[in-house]
């Protein structure tokens, strides 16, 4: 049977390669933490784990709780939750309860006040009998999550204090990582290192770290800086932070693709989709593909998005529906039901790349990714598993 729906192929190979290119960078030393937030930023958290543990990434970072339980059964050497743990107003017992199941031994958490700080660490004491390792985020200048230098120091006095707790980490996010030689950049590195060299005078293995995959790129050596670690995100995807300045070498690792399902030669003055929005002017051939605005390809591609038949664009006609859309494909008369349609190519630059459509979305490629439904399969291919852009030289599309 013809699979009715889209497939993400998520290549080994340039995974590894993106990795071992920021490796490269930074000085093989430096360890590597990945961002597999937002289901690895769209591209499958369970998928992209082993992958990256396979090329000797060690540690990876969450956004919440919630999103451990696709991450803590790999073998991370550490799993830091970014989101910090702070009480409700009221407590519900059944808190602890998800805290406990929460808290394997591989688990870092971010602290940001010192009641909720005392409560982690007498829970871990009473039920776990040890300390639980906890980092601090500064608030550096990107003015969303984390505390203030001198609240950093008290809050670290806090963790010094209670035996349920021990001080690992210290960390801050860049708000121009993306912008090479932006003043920001050691602005924001020498308020984290400042902060680091007092608290250090009490933990001297405190780990300190820093970055974006802009920043990290942009702002170099960091091992001179006092870093212990990096955080990368979207370039470990092969994506570019920014495509004003970017980083040379990525490789995109995922490209969505889909099956026709049905093909239909209609004559002129036929409506198609809902609405009608697109009448056919000649005698057309349409196809149907097995994706909609359920998997994350937006209703507003209607009538405005392309895709790929054997190598050809197809324009994308009529209302794109939940389930299904409707492909042109006159110009593409060899196209047969079962021949594979690319919705979003690994080439950038491929007319139907992330950042063609980012620009149709007018939103950035981050979203596009994480808008990649549920239902949709993420699938591990070896490089002889891609189609015709996988040998390609890859660059950013202008």
């Amino acid at each position: 049977m013809i699979p009715q729906h889209g497939t993400l192929e998520i290549s080994r190979s340039r995974l590894a390669h993106n990795v071992a290119l920021f490796r490269e960078h930074l000085g093989k030393q430096m360890l590597i933490c990945a961002a597999l937030k937002a289901d690895a930023y769209g591209h499958g958290s369970n998928l992209v784990s082993p992958l990256l543990i396979d090329v000797g990434v060690k540690w990876c970072a969450v956004y919440s709780f919630e999103e451990l339980a696709a991450h803590r059964d790999h073998p991370w050497e550490g799993i830091l939750v970014l989101s910090p743990l702070v009480l409700p107003p009221r407590m519900d017992h059944s808190l602890e309860a998800r805290l406990l199941d929460a808290l394997k031994e591989n688990v870092r958490v971010t602290v940001s006040d010192g009641e909720s700080a005392v409560y982690l660490g007498s829970l871990a004491h009473n039920s776990l009998g040890r300390p639980i390792p906890v980092h601090i985020q500064v608030d550096t200048g990107l003015t969303r999550l984390g505390v203030t230098p001198d609240a950093a120091e008290e809050l670290a006095w806090v963790a010094y204090k209670h035996p349920g707790l021990r001080l690992e980490g210290l960390y801050a996010h860049f708000s121009h990582g993306d912008v090479p030689g932006h003043e920001t950049l050691l602005q924001q590195s020498a308020i984290l290192h400042q902060t680091a060299a007092r608290l250090r005078e009490k933990r001297p293995n405190l780990m300190v770290h820093l970055q974006n995959s802009g920043g990290a790129w942009n702002l170099q050596p960091p091992a001179s800086l006092g870093l212990d670690m990096v955080r990368l995100g979207i370039a470990l995807y092969g994506l570019q932070p920014s495509t004003d300045h970017p980083i040379p070498g990525l490789q995109p690792i995922a490209r969505l693709t889909a099956p026709i399902l049905a093909i239909h030669r209609v004559p002129p003055g036929t409506g198609v989709g809902y609405g009608h929005t697109f009448v056919t002017k000649r005698t057309t051939w349409l196809g149907i593909v097995p994706v909609g605005y359920a998997d994350g390809y937006p209703r507003s591609y209607s009538n405005k998005g392309k895709v790929l038949v054997n190598g050809k664009p197809a324009p994308v006609v009529g209302r794109i529906s939940m389930d299904l859309m409707t492909v042109d494909l006159t110009e593409n008369s060899q196209a047969v039901v079962g021949d594979e349609v690319t919705l979003l190519d690994n080439d950038p630059l491929s007319p139907v790349s992330v950042y063609a459509l980012s620009q149709w979305a007018e939103t950035i490629p981050y979203e596009i990714f994480c808008r990649i439904g549920k239902r949709v399969p993420r699938v591990a291919v070896a490089p002889e598993g891609w189609g015709h852009a996988e040998s390609r030289q890859t660059a950013v599309a202008s």
